[in-house]
Order: C-alpha cells, then structure tokens, then sequence
C-alpha cells in the first residue's frame, strides 16, 4: 500500500525521533548511516515510498558487503530500523523500543532436540523453578542453534573452541549483558555434562564474567592482513620490523619488549623467556618462524656491534637500548599509519596490539585458560574482559537470537 510521506520523509521522523530522545551523537550518525543504505537500495529499486517488500530486502540484505558470510549486527541495524518506519506507519509514533524477545526458532536436528527435551525434564525432575528453567533452557537453546547455524547437526561434530566461540558471540551480539549471563551459564554447564559426547567441552566455560564491559581497542583481521602486507612490501627497518611483528604476535607488553635480552632468546629449543614486569611471572613465548626469522635478520645485518644485552637498540650512537614505551609506541605508529589504518579514536601502542592478540584467539576458538596462559595473565579470569569486544556498539539494537534468514515478522 502505497504511504503519504516519502521514504525520506519517514527517515527524517525517525531521526528526529531520536534526537528528542536524546540518543547520543554517535548512535544518531551510526543509524543515519545505515538509513542511506535503505535509501540506496529504495533508489535501486525505483522506489520513492515505502512499503513492506523494500523493508524485507533491507532486512535479508544481511551479508557483510565484501563477502556472502552473514553479519548479525547487520541484520540487527537493519531491522531496528525498519522498526522505526514500520511503526511510525502504524501508529503514527516511532517505536525506539528494544525488542529483547522473539519467538524461539525451531531446532532442525533430531538429536538437539532430543537432548534439549532431556535436559528440560531433568530441570523439571531436580524442582528448578519456572523462571530458572526458562533462563537455564533459553540459552540452551541460543546454543543449539548456533551449533546448527555453523552447519552441525550432530553432537559428533562439535570441536574443541566452540563453547568459547558461542560464549563470544552472544556477549558479542549483546543478547545478554555479561553480568547476567554468569547466572545463566550453570544451565549450560548442566547441560555440557549431562550430553556424554560434548562434556569435555565444559573446561571452556568461564569461572566468571566481568561486571563492567569494557570497550577494548583492536585490529581486525583484515587490518592484521594490511599491515603485514606492509611489513613485507615497505622500506621499514629491520629492527622495527621485528618490534611489530612481535607485539601483533605475542601480545607482550610495551616494557616487556623493552627489557628483552639476547640470551631470552632460545634458539635451539625454539622460546623467548621472558619474565614480566609487571606480575613477575616467567613467560615462555613460542618462537615463530615469522617474527623468530625477523630477530634474526635484525640481529645478523642491521644491530650495532655492541655488547649491550639488550635486543632492540637505538640506531644511533652511543646505541643504548630503545627503552621508553613511547619510543615503541612510535614504532607502532609509523606502520600502523603506514598501512593506511585509521586510529578511529583508538591508541596505538603495545596496549591495542595485546587486546589484538587475544582477541584473535579468541576468534580461532582458542580455550580461554590458553589465551589467559599465552598472555601470561597473573589471574587467569583476567581475559573474560575479552569476551566483550566490540559489543557496546550493539547496544542500541540489541536482539536475543541468531538470525539464520529469519523473518522480520518474526521480530
């Protein structure tokens, strides 16, 4: 049917709905962003008014741009926005509510349905409570379908780093706020140990989650690849290169690097001993052909001949050791820029680098006591900060349920 206002118009309301509710500057530019996509597939379309098939393109339209792989919180921007319009049309207020609920979807897979009614009738035999149960199985749920939405429809085929990945995924995706979560993991605890072929997979489960999240810098996959191209291609010192690659690497803190010394490093057996400034720790760090080959060629062609113990040098006399932070934090700098990253309010220094490292673990599904024992974390909980990175940027269209294609009239 066709409306009265213009799709411009009825964006316009919705915007101005938003700044009389006093969302902040950047959420109010973050949706003005995703309007105009509306309004260049509205243009594609040849279409000037709204109606409900351009909202259901908008919505399917869930794929991160240079890829077909699905992007969640391009599909929750998405349909936060056509709820705007939809609203607006309906009853003529836009609806900047937070839809926390949505139908459960059906689970294909007969044996994840099969341990999911097990798993609710021993909630219902031990006495748990409606409210309990309905926690305890929701996230249950949430489970078995990201199993099955990364193609799974076995227990047989679950690998080690999956736990950790979902556990990511919905503190990620902002279907709960860490702090409530930790009471609800007991429930998926009890169900990893009561379904024989995945109850290993109960190690992967956090002791705790922290209570504040915290908004933590970090490189992409993509931005890693720019840089390393970088690295290659540039005409970077050898020792600066070898700084970088590092600090992307291993994640080491700044003043660690700093205080490397020539006999840290362990040829034969292949490890950098290191023992950490700040937790006093000893560190024995894998050494990688690809920064283990970098040391090398700083050590053999470009290192001063001096007899400092010191790995990393000043390049100019009287060639003391690179010892401030900040000096590492200009070496980071110069290639970070370099490759053409943009700081996008983040810092450039070993901090975003450590964030970095563990993060990307953290995406290859590395269990998080590894993470927390490659970062050599003097408390092992420390890496759950993690779990949460990139979440607060969901915060303003938080849905509780991977999308898997689903309707927008579902929502």
């Amino acid at each position: 049917m066709k409306q009265e206002k213009t799709l411009d118009e009825l964006i316009e309301i919705a915007i101005q709905a938003l700044q009389e509710a006093r969302y902040a500057i950047g959420s109010i530019g973050l949706f003005e962003r995703i309007f105009k996509r509306l309004q260049k597939l509205a243009k594609a379309r040849k279409e000037v008014y709204y109606d409900p098939g351009l909202g259901q393109a908008f919505v399917d339209d869930s794929c991160y741009e240079n890829s077909q792989e699905y992007c969640h919180s391009r599909y929750l921007y998405h349909t936060r926005c056509i709820q705007f319009i939809e609203s607006y049309i309906k009853d003529g207020q836009v609806d900047l509510t937070v839809q926390r609920r949505m139908p459960r979807l059906p689970l294909k897979s007969i044996e994840f349905n099969d341990a999911k009614d097990r798993f609710e009738e021993a909630m219902q035999s031990r006495g748990f409570k409606a409210n309990t149960k309905d926690a305890y199985g929701r996230l249950v749920h949430y489970f078995l379908l990201y199993l099955e939405d990364k193609g799974y429809c076995a227990f047989s085929q679950i690998n080690n780093g999956d736990v950790v990945l979902f556990i990511s995924f919905i503190c990620t995706e902002h279907y709960y706020q860490p702090a409530s979560l930790k009471s609800h993991l007991s429930g998926l605890r009890m169900f990893l140990r009561m379904t024989e072929e995945i109850s290993r997979l109960e190690i992967e489960l956090p002791d705790r989650l922290p209570q504040k999240r915290e908004i933590l810098d970090f490189y992409t996959d993509e931005e890693y690849e720019r840089i390393y191209k970088y690295l290659e291609e540039s005409d970077i010192s050898l020792r600066n290169r070898a700084i970088c690659l590092i600090a992307l690497e291993t994640g080491l803190r700044a003043v660690d690097i700093c205080k490397l010394k020539i006999q840290d490093i362990d040829w034969k057996n292949e490890f950098i001993h290191v023992v950490q400034e700040k937790t006093g720790r000893t560190l024995n760090v894998p050494l990688n052909a690809s920064y283990g080959n970098a040391l090398a060629d700083y050590l053999l062609s470009e290192r001063p001949n001096t007899d400092s113990e010191y790995v990393f040098l000043q390049s100019l006399a009287p060639f003391n050791s690179l010892s401030s932070h900040s000096g590492y934090r200009s070496v980071l700098f110069k290639a970070i820029t370099g490759a053409g990253i943009e700081a996008n309010g983040r810092s450039f220094g070993t901090r975003i680098t450590r964030h970095s490292t563990a993060s990307k673990m953290l995406r290859q599904g590395v269990p998080l006591p590894v993470i927390s024992e490659a970062l050599g974390h003097g408390n092992p909980n420390s890496v759950m900060v993690y779990l949460t990175t990139e979440g607060a940027k969901l915060a303003e269209c938080t849905l509780p349920l991977p999308g898997r294609g689903d309707n927008y009239a579902n929502a």
